[in-house]
């Protein structure tokens, strides 16, 4: 098992408040006194996928790490040498071993993915004919750890895909992402919907801005919703952002967060010792061609209680399109491409053990 250690050198900012949290600051551009800290990031490779896969959106229920649905290279296309997937495949860290779960009812890309005790649940995303297949869907699925299949869980209040999907002490989080218009289009969205009890799905307050491809986590019962993109239309073209919120449900409230130093989109957070962990991402080429774009290998890390970034470290391969997940003190990484858009797609996954 090869093991990447990288020990690198980073400015660290602390703001000097006198009564006011820091959350209340983002976005600002106040003077910081400055610090240089000596960081450690380990990156270990880990057993690969079964089979390469990117646009994923994996959880952790029950101990191990599920992903369902995705895409994956196919003879037979629907987008670019891609198809997607019914397949799940499931993760143990106690046997480091993969194994394969239920079939997804239906082959989606970009499906949602997040868990609670009792269910894990794959939510909304894309699926459709090679010529319409990035047909936005409501359909939601839920699994229990005893369950050989996946059954019908209560449908999304719209069709949703390439959002946000978190959990908190409130339920399970849905939040912006692409929805269909009444041209059938997909937008960008801002919507913000929680199922409550398992059973029901209640507007929440929307985000502040209109985004998908953005990466969010939980952490301290507030979710963090981090970069993305604007799609363009007839009149702009698709933007990155580094714009950065957080969501408190005790409030049911949006605050600004101080923005990501790089504008990314297919990037992905996760919490680990207090702070965020946002790794990889894309960006489009020139007039907004995905086949001149770049895909970005940074580690960037935001700390909430000074309401700063720092770039720490670099991943072994840039992607975009994976996924990170959390479990006690690891952050596992899976999948994605390695260049933009549907090139490159990987097996590849790893873990990133942080000691600061």
């Amino acid at each position: 098992m090869k093991t990447y250690k990288k020990i690198c050198y980073s400015r660290r900012s602390f703001l000097k408040l006198t009564g006011l949290s820091p959350l209340l600051l983002g976005g600002t551009g106040s003077r910081a006194e400055t610090q240089r800290n000596k960081q450690n990031i380990i990156f270990t490779d880990l057993p690969s996928l079964e089979i390469p896969i990117q646009e994923i959106y994996p959880s952790v229920f029950a101990g191990e790490i599920y992903i369902s649905g995705g895409f994956i290279p196919s003879s037979t296309p629907t987008f670019y040498g891609l198809a997607p997937t019914d397949s799940t495949h499931i993760f143990s860290p106690k046997t480091h071993t993969w194994r394969s779960g239920p079939a997804l009812p239906k082959a989606t890309h970009h499906l949602g993915m997040a868990a609670n005790s009792k269910y894990l649940y794959g939510i909304g995303g894309f699926h459709g004919q090679k010529s319409n297949a990035w047909q936005a869907k409501s359909t939601v699925y839920k699994l229990s750890k005893n369950d050989n299949a996946w059954t019908s869980a209560p449908s999304l209040p719209i069709p949703i895909a390439e959002g946000i999907y978190s959990n908190s002490s409130k339920g399970i989080h849905v939040i912006g992402g692409k929805t269909p218009n009444s041209h059938q289009r997909n937008i960008d969205s801002n919507n913000h919907y929680i199922l409550t009890n398992n059973t029901d799905w209640e507007a929440a307050a929307p985000a502040t801005i209109n985004r998908n491809s953005a990466s969010g986590t939980t952490m301290g019962n507030r979710i963090y919703v981090i970069g993305g993109r604007q799609a363009g239309n007839t009149t702009k073209r698709a933007r990155n952002l580094t714009y950065g919120e957080v969501y408190d449900p005790s409030l049911n409230k949006w605050e600004k967060i101080r923005p990501l130093p790089q504008a990314l989109a297919g990037l992905s957070a996760a919490p680990l010792n207090g702070k965020i962990i946002v790794t990889g991402g894309e960006a489009f080429g020139p007039n907004g061609y995905w086949k001149t774009g770049t895909a970005f290998n940074a580690v960037w890390v935001y700390n909430p209680i000074s309401d700063q970034w720092n770039k720490e470290s670099d991943l072994p391969t840039a992607r975009h399109g994976h996924g990170a997940v959390t479990i006690e003190d690891t952050i596992y990484i899976m999948g994605g491409a390695a260049k933009v858009g549907p090139q490159e797609t990987l097996a590849s996954f790893i873990k990133l053990n942080w000691k600061p």
